[in-house]
């Protein structure tokens, strides 16, 4: 059970605050609701029934630093297999995303560098699906890592780079 003024992290959404946890009738019956708070923004605000076990599943306690830092070292030594077709890789693609767990995510991350690096060698770019999910997968990283590790968001990639690659 997770407690107000917790941080967590929420499926692909990334690191949230536990702002609240109320009773609510938002779907016809009383039920518990954890109130969560995206720290990179105040626009949003998502309700999470205490008592539904897939949606409270995806909720997890933000990592310490240490222990980030020991799943980049394990990142370093893997790689995804690349899936050639478009379809397939893509649904492989928002899969991992979808999980939202951060080691799967920075393999992702590396693989779609790599790739990237690979084909602007050729003059070549990512297919924008590709380059969708690399934005992505930056997008999260940057949010998850400056709170983990209080850095600003302009120097996590450069930081996951130096650690990974």
């Amino acid at each position: 059970m997770f407690s107000v003024g917790d941080r967590i992290i929420y499926g692909a959404t990334g690191v949230c605050k536990v702002e609240n946890i109320i009773e609510n009738e938002l779907t016809g019956t009383v039920r518990e609701y954890y109130v969560l708070r995206p720290v990179d923004t105040d626009k949003s605000t998502i309700y999470v029934p205490v008592d539904n076990e897939k949606l409270v599943s995806r909720m997890r306690t933000v990592p310490s630093a240490k222990e980030l830092k020991k799943m980049m070292t394990n990142a370093k030594n893997e790689q995804l297999e690349w899936v050639d077709n478009h379809l397939r890789r893509n649904e492989v693609f928002h899969e991992i995303l979808n999980e939202g767990e951060i080691p799967r995510i920075l393999v992702l991350f590396k693989t779609l560098n790599s790739r990237c690096v690979m084909l602007s060698e050729e003059n070549k770019r990512l297919p924008k699906t590709d380059e969708r999910v690399y934005k992505e997968c930056q997008k999260l990283l940057c949010c998850e890592f400056s709170a983990i590790l209080d850095i600003d968001q302009s120097e996590v990639i450069p930081f996951i780079l130096d650690n990974i690659a």
